[in-house]
């Protein structure tokens, strides 16, 4: 196999190019909203509280998933990600619509925001390990690195161009058209997942309330069993609840650090975009078996330093954002490839609800403490501390790796 390969090969694939496509249009909308969302709360709020109040929004965004990612796991080996990532879509729309709604009567209020949050939280504990396997199902196994990579792809770009995007339609138009955005940019998604056909491979048939709970455990077992994933899962324990916050209350450290507003909000998350576009054209050129060998220790020794200069020098803050948003890209690109390629067909929904589990329950959660401890200590300061525990944990386990090498697991059709 060639040392690097097209890092757009997967576009190839009809079914999973429409997908892509379909997708960036709705992660688009999804960014203007959550950048809108979190606007909301530092304008509602003095800037002692707005931290912690974005914290609990990304808290109810996210926490859910701890409860509902291992139950979608095992609704997903039962009847196919296809479905499951339909109704979770539909359910976001729904909730894109009544926000929009109530920005447009003039009702938007922190309790409504809240509620919505949480609702959100709810269909994203079935939203990640749906969409991840749902990609597996519609491309080859050798493409699906590289089709992963192009999903991190456009989430980052739209992380680059949402922000950025709603940062000018608060200044010239109002909140309201860019929930309205938000709502309409689920109907092409919606459509295309219709219309794709989905490859149900190892789809459990004997289905039971008491099997669920077997099937659940067996799923845990396994992936506590194999040192690889082990380790690998731990890692993004330690990125998700103290590397994420970097971004996810960005917009406080903006306000109260950088001394910027919503329109330089947006082009540092730019920034971010751009560093995570480069990080995923990066990796997704590289062969599958060279990919789940990656370490990504480096790339969090990287990120914990780099946030560590951010809190102290905040006018570097985009050019950290830039080299964060590549290393986080190439991390979850790492981390994910070697869990879906080392998990066995008939489990690999279970196996990838873990991952969502810790990924979108790690993030908000990290994300509600750093904000209560910014609020006590200055966001700042918060900034500080997430960025030492990331840098100490990449250096111990760069340590430990030097002193007890081992090989990643070599990937093979289970």
């Amino acid at each position: 196999m060639a040392k690097y390969m097209n890092p757009y090969r997967s576009l190839k694939n009809k079914n999973y190019r429409k997908f892509w496509i379909a997708q960036s249009i709705s992660l688009i909308g999804s960014w203007i909203d959550t950048t809108l969302r979190g606007w909301v709360a530092v304008s509602l709020f003095s800037e002692d509280k707005a931290a912690g109040f974005i914290g609990l929004i990304a808290f109810l965004k996210g926490f859910p998933s701890i409860f509902f990612s291992p139950i979608a796991g095992v609704l997903i080996d039962w009847f196919g990600a296809k479905s499951i990532l339909f109704y979770t879509q539909l359910l976001d729309a729904v909730n894109a619509f009544i926000m929009a709604y109530l920005v447009w009567k003039g009702l938007l209020s922190p309790v409504f925001l809240l509620v919505l949050s949480f609702a959100m939280g709810v269909t994203s504990g079935f939203y990640l390990p749906s969409r991840n396997t749902f990609i597996s199902s519609i491309v080859d196994r050798s493409l699906l690195p590289n089709a992963l990579a192009l999903h991190s792809m456009i989430f980052n770009v739209a992380r680059m161009v949402g922000p950025t995007i709603a940062g000018f339609i608060v200044k010239y138009y109002g909140l309201q058209l860019g929930f309205v955005i938000n709502a309409i940019s689920f109907v092409p998604l919606l459509v295309v997942l219709l219309i794709i056909p989905e490859e149900k491979i190892g789809y459990s048939k004997n289905n039971s309330f008491g099997k669920f709970f077997k099937d659940l455990f067996e799923g845990v077992k396994y992936l506590v069993k194999d040192r690889t994933l082990s380790l690998t899962l731990t890692g993004l324990s330690v990125y998700s609840l103290f590397g994420m916050p970097f971004g996810m209350l960005m917009q406080a450290f903006v306000k109260s650090v950088v001394k910027s507003d919503i329109v330089g909000y947006g082009l540092i998350m730019g920034f971010m975009g751009l560093g995570a576009f480069i990080g995923a054209n990066i990796v997704g050129a590289v062969p599958p078996e060279r990919l789940i060998k990656l370490r990504e220790e480096l790339l969090l020794l990287i990120i914990g330093v780099n946030i560590l200069i951010a809190s102290f020098y905040p006018t570097f803050t985009p050019y950290a954002a830039l080299i964060i948003g590549a290393c986080q890209s190439s991390f979850f690109n790492i981390t994910n490839s070697r869990t879906q390629l080392l998990s066995p067909n008939h489990m690999k929904g279970r196996v990838m609800s873990l991952y969502s589990f810790i990924n979108t329950g790690g993030s908000p959660t990290g994300t509600f403490l750093l904000g209560l401890i910014g609020n006590k200590i200055g966001v700042r300061n918060s900034y500080v501390f997430s960025g030492i525990i990331v840098t100490i944990y990449a250096i111990s386990r760069i340590t430990f790796l030097v002193n007890h090498p081992k090989t990643v697991n070599t990937p093979t059709e289970k």
